[in-house]
């Protein structure tokens, strides 16, 4: 049945269409929640009045963020990610009732429900074992709508990047310039591909072109400065070495690593970012299309320009836990678990400015490994973006998000260590921290089990 062409239908078959949408629709842990008042009007409206228009000057503003995240396709040119034909299947599972889950941080127990709301999320699932537990949806946010997944794209790159690794088509111990020579000469390129993939690159950005607001705007997400660079192939040659530190010795976040690791991807196979997602994963698992957003020279931003549903997010963690435990269905095992290797950079993450509410974190391939005695994982994202594993207890943790974040990012490896600045990895609410998710995830686990 063509359930769009219902508006015509007699009245008893509409009452039949809407139970039978509803039905298909609304799993038992789905629910829609009201929108917030502080997004009132944004974007509304033919035209909408000029006060309420998000552009690139304020998209970033706690007002409109929410409204960016989840409409990359109408603020920036995208790529488009192709879904599956058959995608993963997410079945129902026996409800989770949020209001009845509790957990404790920093002092203060919270309920789940309060916790999402104080948070601003826009959407959150958990699958257990499989199956679909609890699904929320907040502030006009919808089930077929993407969300900007921020940082935690640098996570797909990294899975592609050691994907290119086992098939022999890029070497971990190979510096990155071997596969691009414009990068000879740079940070990115003297550092090796592995160094590049688990943070280890002493890199300094010119103070008006952070590694954030400087890729921001070379993509074109916020206006550029004359003179600055205009696409990011030119914004990672602006990178100079730190001096008296070396590539291997320090730990420092930051998004030209992953745009470097992408270029030389897009080298050795011929095929852009997007086309790489597409054949190893979205067309393996997604119900929809996900969106990459590209600069003026068509290249995609590996390090945080993907949107993609609440579901194909949970699809691509379920992914990540069934391959780390050896099913190979939609996604080859061997890959994963070199992804997720433990790597022995505890002691650099922990003087980081990410390390503060971490404890005992270490990364690798753009994955964190929480190191919790569970084997959990997780990817995280600027504006309160997680996905979050936990193998041990099988779950899968999405959270989607628009908690404003306009803190300065340090320029240098040495401004990145922790106390060096402040600045917003250290979070002003403790309920933002990756600590306050753990936590909510072992209560989580002790409800379902």
């Amino acid at each position: 049945m063509n359930l769009r062409k219902s508006a015509n239908a007699s009245p008893r078959l509409r009452a039949a269409v809407a139970m039978l949408v509803a039905v298909l629709l609304t799993p038992a842990a789905y629910s829609q929640e009201a929108p917030a008042p502080v997004d009132a009007g944004v974007m509304q409206g033919f035209p909408p009045p000029p006060d309420k228009l998000v552009t690139k000057t304020n998209l970033f503003q706690a007002s409109n963020l929410r409204w960016a995240l989840q409409n990359a396709r109408m603020t920036m040119p995208t790529a488009n990610v192709e879904h599956a034909r058959e995608p993963m299947p997410l079945p129902n599972g026996t409800l989770l009732d949020p209001d009845k889950v509790q957990f404790t941080v920093d002092g203060t127990t919270v309920d789940l429900t309060d916790y999402l709301r104080q948070t601003r999320t826009d959407g959150f699932i958990v699958v257990h074992n499989g199956k679909v537990v609890l699904e929320r949806y907040f502030n006009t946010y919808s089930p077929h709508q993407t969300h900007g997944w921020a940082s935690m794209t640098k996570s797909v790159t990294g899975l592609i990047a050691a994907q290119l690794i086992g098939e022999g088509k890029l070497d971990p111990e190979a510096k990155l310039s071997t596969y691009v020579p414009e990068l000879a000469g740079t940070p990115f390129g003297d550092a090796t591909l592995q160094q590049n993939l688990d943070m280890e690159v002493p890199v300094t950005y010119p103070a008006a072109l952070p590694p954030d607001l400087g890729l921001f705007a070379a993509v074109g997400f916020i206006p550029r400065r004359p003179g600055a660079p205009d696409n990011i192939y030119d914004f990672l040659k602006v990178a100079r070495a730190t001096p008296n530190e070396t590539a291997g010795d320090i730990w420092f976040y930051q998004n030209g690593s992953p745009e470097a690791v992408a270029w030389a991807m897009r080298r050795v196979t011929g095929q852009s970012w997007s086309e790489l997602v597409s054949r190893s994963i979205w067309q393996k698992i997604a119900e929809d299309d996900g969106d990459a957003v590209v600069d003026r020279m068509g290249a995609e931003m590996a390090s945080g320009g993907f949107s993609s549903t609440l579901r194909d997010a949970a699809r691509f963690g379920e992914l990540m836990r069934l391959s780390a435990g050896g099913n190979s269905r939609f996604f080859p095992a061997s890959v994963t678990r070199v992804a997720l290797k433990q790597a022995d950079n505890a002691a650099g993450f922990a003087k980081s400015r990410l390390g503060p509410g971490r404890p005992g974190y270490t990364y690798h391939d753009y994955w964190y490994q929480v190191n919790d005695g569970d084997g959990s994982f997780s990817a995280g994202g600027r504006f309160g973006q997680s996905i979050l594993v936990n193998p041990k207890n099988g779950l899968t943790i999405v959270k989607f998000s628009s908690y404003p974040d306009a803190a300065p990012r340090p320029v240098s490896a040495v401004s990145g260590q922790a106390g060096a600045q402040t600045e917003s990895a250290a979070s002003p609410s403790p309920l933002l921290s990756a600590a306050a998710l753990n936590a909510a995830a072992k209560a989580i686990a002790s409800a379902v089990n």
